[in-house]
Order: structure tokens, then sequence, then C-alpha cells
């Protein structure tokens, strides 16, 4: 009598071993494009020190993850049984072709995760009576009435205070768009801060 057992082991073996091959590479997939958001949101974030800082270790952490994951993938690889004649295997080439494919279309096509902080963009120099971050800026005097002063950028966020024409504003960051409005997060002389659209803003007390 002719025993097949063997080959039969084999094969559900190297098949386990597919099945979980594709599962690390979609978590390797999944795990380049969060590194790819958390860059984006590192670079937007350069403005403020306390945020970047926290964009740079939630990087370094995802990274650190994706890392772990590459090498329990190498692993699997290792452990995949040779091909024999007439059975079933594994084939690391094209599971490594698609874990690289997953990593190249998370992050755009470039198939290289960014080790370390970004580069920060490059600070326009500002024109003389433009909004900046670090200038100075004053409520305009237009109908009159008090700027409303909110917790976040958005008609819709949580309104702090009113600030009466004239009132000194410093620029600490912006302008961020949003609802058709430029937002800037500014601080009074007398240190209350928070979000106001730019539109209402002028360089010149009036």
């Amino acid at each position: 009598m002719i025993n097949f057992g063997g080959k039969k082991d084999e094969g559900g073996q190297n098949e386990g071993i597919s099945q979980a091959m594709r599962a690390m590479s979609d978590q390797i997939g999944r795990q380049a494009q969060e590194i790819k958001r958390l860059q984006e949101e590192l670079e937007t974030a350069q403005q403020d020190a306390a945020a970047a800082e926290k964009a740079r270790k939630a990087l370094a952490e995802a990274e650190a993850r994706l890392a772990q994951m590459e090498a329990e993938l190498k692993k699997l690889k290792e452990t995949t049984a040779t091909p024999t004649a007439g059975g079933k295997s594994v084939s690391a080439t094209a599971e490594s072709s698609s874990v690289s494919g997953a990593i190249s279309g998370a992050l755009g096509g470039s198939g290289v995760v960014k080790i370390g902080p970004s580069t920060p963009a490059p600070v326009a120099t500002p024109t003389p009576g433009d909004l900046h971050v670090g200038g100075v800026a004053y409520v305009q005097q237009a109908g009159g009435k008090n700027l409303r002063l909110r917790n976040a950028p958005g008609l819709d966020s949580t309104v702090l205070d009113g600030l009466p024409p004239g009132t000194q504003l410093t620029l600490l960051a912006g302008p961020h768009e949003k609802d058709g409005y430029p937002w800037w997060h500014v601080r009074t002389n007398d240190g209350r801060e928070g979000w106001v659209a730019g539109t209402e803003l002028v360089t010149t007390p009036s």
C-alpha cells in the first residue's frame, strides 16, 4: 500500500504558511499607510513644538511595529517547505512581491518608509502688511461687533469669548482653512488663546 499521508501533511503545512504570509502582508500594508498619515501629520505640526514631538513619537512607534512585522514575515518565508515533485509549495518570491506592492501603494508608489523626523517645510518670508505667524494683528472695526474667539477652527466650534474691535493679538499658528474662512490661532495681551476668523483681522490698528 502506498502512503500519501506525508505529501498531504506537507501540502497542508505549506497552505497554512501561505495564509499567514498573506495576512502579514495585509498588516504591513496597513501599517505603512499609518506611517504615511503620521508623516503628513508631523509636517503640519512643525510650528507647534508639543504637537510635533507627539507626532514624532507616534511615527517612531509605528515604524518600530512595521520593522517587527517585516521580521516576522521573514521568519515565515524561511520556514516555507522546499518544493517537491508533484507537490504544492509556497512561493516566497510571490509573497515578497505582494508585501513590496502593499508598502509601495501605501506610500504613494515610492516604496520607501522615511525614518526619523520629517524635514520642516520652508517658511516663506512674510510681506509687510500680511498676517503671519509670530506677527501682531488687530480686530478690525467693521460693524463694531465683537470677534468670536473659538476653541478650534470652524463655525461649529465652541465660542470662548468675544474680542472687541481694536483688540491686539499675537498670531501663534495658521491660517487653517475651514468653512470658507482662514482661521488663526491667537493670543491676547492678557493671555487668552483661541481661534479667530482671519477675515476680521488687520495688521494695523484702526
